[in-house]
């Protein structure tokens, strides 16, 4: 009879735990009283469900879903393909996405939709979307926006200025990618990415900041 008593018990285990769960005693004396009205066996049991429910809260706060490193691997060589050079594979996804939606987007002056933007109206709009940051909208009070930095400190999403006009205000910026890689709205090619290297960015160069 005992055994087929500890059999019916198990069975009903479920609606058990339920139970108990509800309950939510606050101190041992309420533990004792529930298992004490009932069958003397019932009392390790209870304490290995007491031990085991830390237990499993923990694990459901920790198992959250993470990106494979095949999924990972895939996404750069996507958009290694559409940027035109090779990604390091830690660039934060969420800036590369963004701005590579924009590439081939012409140039239209004072402009900031994907139909046509200018450079100012480019970057302000990739900032408010990965950064829920608004900036400046001209290229020069940008400029004036940013902590000074110099190239060897560059990292991805730091802006880089250029002055393509003639005199000394900026007049150009882009946003810093990776691999001494910008992205940036080309007057000629639109969006595009250039590399600071080229002759006519090192002679145009005016300065790197990053938004404060």
């Amino acid at each position: 009879m005992a055994g087929a008593h500890e059999m019916l018990f198990y069975h009903q285990m479920p609606v058990f735990i339920i139970i108990f769960v509800l309950m939510k005693p606050t101190n041992i004396s309420d533990i004792l009283q529930v298992s004490l009205s009932g069958k003397k066996s019932l009392l390790p049991l209870i304490f290995l469900l007491m031990l085991s429910l830390p237990a499993c809260r923990s694990q459901r706060e920790t198992s959250r879903p993470t990106a494979s490193p095949t999924a990972d691997r895939a996404f750069y060589q996507e958009h290694s393909q559409k940027l035109g050079y090779q990604l390091n594979g830690t660039e934060d996804p969420i800036l590369i996405r963004e701005v590579s939606s924009w590439l081939g987007t012409p140039h239209r002056y004072a402009g900031n939709t994907r139909q046509g933007a200018d450079c100012s109206g480019f970057v302000i709009e990739v900032f408010r979307a990965v950064y829920q940051t608004s900036l400046p909208r001209s290229s020069s009070d940008m400029a004036s926006h940013t902590r000074n930095i110099s190239k060897a400190q560059l990292r991805e999403g730091d802006l880089v200025f250029f002055r393509t006009s003639g005199g000394r205000k900026v007049s150009h910026v882009g946003i810093y990618l990776s691999n001494n890689k910008f992205i940036h709205v080309s007057s000629t090619r639109g969006v595009m990415v250039s590399d600071l290297d080229e002759p006519y960015f090192v002679r145009t160069f005016a300065k790197a900041g990053r938004v404060r």
